[in-house]
């Protein structure tokens, strides 16, 4: 799996337009072939931040996103809007698993 964090700073007077197109990405991107995951949160510790977090079955699935028409209309978009550059990490994993408060952590299944 892939999982993607991207952070961006958005200024207050272009925060209505990026909360527009960031909810129609996420959106379009979680019909993607292969998207298992896409949210935008609020940083709620450093104002006009936020994070989008990304889950990928693969590279493959990640690489056709980014040739999308949304992909492409989402990046032309948020230029214009940022405060300063944007941010993104991108992780391959080879387990996932999930806290449980009797056991600790075991598998997802």
């Amino acid at each position: 799996m892939i999982v993607v964090t991207g952070r961006v700073q958005i200024p207050a007077e272009n925060r209505q337009r990026f909360l527009e197109i960031a909810t129609e990405m996420c959106r379009c991107s979680r019909e993607d072939e292969g998207c298992l995951g896409y949210r935008v949160y609020a940083d709620l510790e450093q104002p006009e931040r936020y994070i989008f977090i990304e889950e990928w079955a693969d590279d493959e699935a990640l690489h056709s996103h980014f040739r999308q028409p949304h992909t492409g209309t989402f990046m032309g978009a948020l230029g214009g809007l940022l405060g300063e550059p944007a941010d993104a990490l991108f992780h391959t994993t080879a387990v996932t698993r999930r806290l449980d408060p009797a056991r600790g952590l075991v598998p997802v299944d």
